[in-house]
């Protein structure tokens, strides 16, 4: 009752600039659902009951307007450019409205006016502009485009949902374990709520394990493929998936992924849309910074040297170094289970996310769904307390507060530490046991 009560309050009563109130509704929702976690680890309900109830969660919201996140007006204005024959890779939006391509009345003047990017390119790639597409359909009403939207939304949940139950039931793992995605409060209002795609993004990626479970190296390549069709960010995962695969299946593996890659971006290329796609991605690595941990840091430390923002070199210096990380750690792996599989894709999600200079809330709902295949429970910390950062639209001209930031990764940072702390002991613990069993023998 808590979560209900939290969500809709936050989904339907309180402006986004009522930040006291916005937090705690959060607060009660999160509390809410920590204490429903307790009681299901001590009585389970059964599986039929929890996909009921985390559904039901999610109908709550159908008729929300989105109201923490501007970014369906981008998705909406997308759409339409698409469904008007007009490539959204080749048109600002703040050009092609003066250009005499579109009609001129309030629709469009309001996906104009309430996006957040009209001055740059779509950034999404192009199997996330086929859900903008289906959205622009039923035509120039925002209520039905928002109501497509989220349908398309409430689909990717329920697949995800079902996924996730058939892999704890193969795997043997405890069938509570999925209330820590299905009643997740950030999940549900980040994606239902805020129509997010970082559930379709999740889709993918339990694809993608359920196929390596069962050793179908071209359906994981094909779902991970299609998981970066959607958001560049699995791309991350590639060096875990090279040492995981056999040499016979990793060549499945890289060829059918390789090729539905190419496949899904090629649209962008055959258009002659590649030089403003990467340049917005540009823009985005060397120019927005929001909710970052590391980078923050060094900024507030080159104030000591510089007397500007270094963002345009830290930005793609921290690139650089979350890929030689990430091939890292891929690379070196001493257990190949698929426990193992799932929960260096999670640790990989952390490094990566904590050397960006954005992190929105909703990005880490992908490794908050594959962590439930583990025992770390960083992400689920994590989607608790990254709502602070909310906080920016009840300060002038939306600037973070810093105290909000250091709250947040200090929190973030005990949570990190004492998941590292029992993983390398439990570790040392088997290794122990492991050695005084060969010597009894």
């Amino acid at each position: 009752m808590g979560i209900a009560i939290g969500l809709v309050g936050i989904a339907y009563g309180v402006p986004r600039t009522d930040f006291p109130t916005l937090l705690g509704l959060y607060v009660l929702a999160f509390l809410s659902y920590l204490y429903l976690l307790s009681v299901q680890k001590k009585q389970a309900l059964s599986p039929l009951i929890l996909l009921s109830m985390a559904l039901g969660l999610r109908v709550l919201l159908l008729g929300a307007w989105p109201e923490l996140s501007d970014d369906f007006y981008r998705y909406i204005f997308d759409g339409q450019l698409l469904a008007n024959g007009i490539n959204p890779y080749l048109e600002l939006p703040l050009t092609v409205c003066d250009s005499g391509l579109l009609p001129e009345n309030p629709y469009w003047e309001t996906l104009l006016d309430r996006m957040n990017s009209p001055a740059y390119f779509s950034l999404y790639p192009p199997l996330h502009q086929f859900f903008f597409w289906l959205a622009a359909l039923p035509g120039e009403n925002l209520f039905l485009n928002v109501l497509v939207l989220r349908a398309t939304v409430l689909l990717a949940e329920g697949i995800n949902l079902w996924l996730i139950q058939k892999l704890l039931f193969r795997w043997r793992m405890p069938s509570y374990r999925l209330s820590w995605y299905a009643f997740n409060p950030l999940v549900i209002l980040e994606l239902t709520g805020n129509l997010h795609f970082e559930g379709w993004v999740l889709t993918g990626l339990l694809f993608a394990v359920y196929a390596y479970d069962v050793q179908k190296p071209p359906w994981a390549g094909l779902s991970w493929a299609a998981s970066i069709g959607l958001k560049l960010t699995p791309l991350l995962l590639a060096p875990v998936w090279i040492r995981f695969w056999g040499k016979h299946q990793f060549w499945k593996f890289t060829l059918v992924s390789v090729l539905v890659v190419l496949l899904l971006l090629s649209p962008i290329v055959i258009a002659g849309g590649a030089e403003n796609f990467f340049q917005s991605f540009r823009l985005y690595q060397s120019k927005f910074e929001f909710n970052a941990s590391l980078y923050y840091l060094i900024r507030a430390a080159s104030g000591y040297f510089v007397d500007y923002n270094p963002i345009a070199y830290v930005g793609p210096a921290l690139q650089g170094l979350a890929a030689i990380a990430l091939l890292t750690m891929g690379l070196y792996q001493r257990t190949f289970t698929r426990e193992a599989l799932v929960s260096k894709m999670v640790w990989m999600y952390l490094v990566f996310f904590l050397l960006q200079t954005t992190i929105h809330p909703w990005y880490l709902i992908p490794a908050v769904g594959i962590s439930v295949l583990t025992t770390n429970r960083i992400f689920v910390a994590w989607s608790g307390l990254v709502f602070l950062s909310y906080h920016v639209y009840a300060r002038p001209e939306y600037t973070e507060s810093m105290g909000m930031a250091a709250t947040e990764y200090l929190l973030l940072a005990i949570v990190i530490v004492l998941t590292a702390y029992r993983h390398f002991a439990s570790r040392r613990r088997l290794s122990s046991a492991s050695s005084a069993k060969s010597e009894s023998l």
